[in-house]
């Protein structure tokens, strides 16, 4: 089995990236991948933005050869999943929302996020399905992802910010990038190798 790129043939399946429904004749990424519940390979869907960002590495063969998709709409495609490439920890972002509380501690400066304050949250694609890792605060955003998230990956399906809600989440992520990094901000991300490799032999 291989992976696709094909219009869906029913609005049953859902997106493994972003979790909402895949339209009817919407274009659609397949990725083949070990069927967790039996033998040989199933296909996962996505978007296809949901899979160039946060499955680049497996849908950019796909769209050099496809001949289907609109030229202007795969060359967006494209650069998403190259920057995504680049950049790895992109892959890892799901969407911008307001904290609902402020218990939780951000994964790269590991201070609490105040209740009401802009956060990303995160997901990491292990053994066919994502996995919520955690949030950040915003204004961590350039120092943890390496470079500024683009408002495509800000507003992928079921994403709920408006426009001005876009605006606020951006001027938080470039506010944050003017920062000089703190010792401890340093230091949490020295040890994200330690702990992606624990995930991985847990």
């Amino acid at each position: 089995m291989a992976s696709v790129i094909e219009r869906a043939s029913s609005g049953r399946a859902k997106c493994r990236g972003c979790g909402q429904a895949i339209a009817k004749g919407d274009w659609r990424f397949g990725e083949a991948l070990p069927n967790a519940y039996g033998e040989g390979e199933s296909l996962f869907w996505f978007h296809l933005r949901c899979a160039a960002c946060s499955r680049p590495e497996s849908i950019l063969p796909l769209l050099d050869v496809e001949a289907g998709v609109d030229e202007a709409e795969a060359e967006e495609l494209r650069a998403l999943a190259q920057g995504g490439v680049a950049q790895p920890r992109l892959s890892r972002l799901l969407r911008a929302e307001r904290a609902s509380s402020g218990r939780a501690r951000c994964r790269h400066c590991r201070e609490l996020i105040a209740q009401g304050d802009w956060r990303l949250t995160l997901q990491l694609f292990e053994e066919g399905r994502f996995n919520s890792i955690g949030t950040i605060h915003a204004t961590c955003a350039v120092h943890y992802f390496g470079v500024e998230p683009g408002a495509e990956r800000l507003s992928l399906p079921g994403s709920e910010l408006d426009a001005e809600a876009l605006l606020a989440v951006q001027g938080q992520m470039r506010e944050g990038a003017a920062r000089e990094i703190q010792p401890g901000l340093a230091k949490a991300s020295s040890d994200e190798p330690a702990l992606e490799s624990a995930r991985k032999s847990s």
